[in-house]
């Protein structure tokens, strides 16, 4: 088996119905290229309560699917994946994206080149192409503050910003700019401290040597942790070659619920590995 593709689903269809065609089409590509190979699909659907098992079952009977009977967390449901996984290669992502034809064919050959790399992500974009900049270093206190209460400093033009708080916006702009990578840009292959959940295409066997993620925590965070452990032994590396498509959500920003649960997820980040103010 060369890929395994892992998902988690809640409520997740209309994304699915755009995701899964275009998996199915980055799939058939590498055929091409690589001639016969094996590739599967593995979805933990967790408690959804639209239609989209019958959606799946209909649909794409050929994804491997796994029915939670309880809600579990997002490291949780992808573990179950993980014990599952046959690949070589696995991805982990998210439902709400859609890939291009050249995807696998990109970070297949990316990940043979580079042998002591764990996990590769590549540009990560929203619908109109602008780059959602998910390169990050390790997390501190004030970098999560800073981009949870004001993700949207750079848009306020320094002229509109009172003389005696511009120096204030750009001490912060500069600190968002480092935390995010915007420093060394996203135009080469560079090593990244920290790649989001939402996109790790990965080894299989060095996730697996880790136990895949730390299921203490339920919803962010897990990423960081993981890949915390990973970069002991392995690189983690961004690949400029190829870029999909997230139409991002942003729960964390829009509910008091899911700010909470960020905040819970930090402390238990900080609370393992020490706390990090600056």
């Amino acid at each position: 088996m060369l890929i395994s593709i892992l998902l988690v689903s809640h409520n997740n269809q209309k994304d699915l119905e755009l995701l899964l065609p275009s998996l199915r089409l980055s799939l058939g590509q590498i055929h091409q290229q690589f001639g016969e190979i094996n590739s599967e699909i593995l979805l933990v659907d967790n408690c959804s309560s639209d239609s989209t098992v019958d959606f799946i079952q209909k649909k794409f009977s050929d994804v491997v699917l796994t029915k939670n009977k309880t809600q579990m967390g997002y490291g949780a449901n992808q573990n179950q994946n993980i014990k599952r996984a046959k690949g070589k290669f696995i991805l982990l992502m998210n439902p709400d994206m859609v890939v291009p034809l050249n995807l696998f064919s990109t970070m297949i050959n990316f990940m043979e080149s580079n042998h002591d790399t764990a996990v590769a992500t590549c540009k990560i974009c929203n619908s109109d192409g602008s780059c959602q900049y998910l390169n990050k270093r390790e997390p501190a206190i004030i970098d999560l503050f800073v981009r949870r209460f004001f993700p949207k400093i750079r848009q306020i033009p320094s002229k509109r910003v009172p003389h005696i708080l511009q120096k204030i916006q750009n001490i912060i702009r500069q600190r968002l700019d480092l935390y995010e990578m915007r420093d060394v840009g996203y135009d080469k292959v560079v090593d990244v401290p920290f790649i989001s959940g939402s996109f790790m295409f990965s080894r299989a066997s060095a996730i697996k040597e880790h136990n895949g993620f730390d299921e203490r925590f339920f919803m962010y965070f897990e990423d960081v942790d993981l890949c915390r452990r990973l970069r002991a032994k392995y690189r983690l590396l961004y690949c400029p070659y190829v870029s999909v498509i997230h139409r991002w959500e942003r729960a964390s920003h829009k509910t008091l619920k899911w700010t909470l649960i960020f905040a819970l997820s930090a402390l238990q980040y900080f609370s393992k590995w020490g706390f990090k103010f600056f």
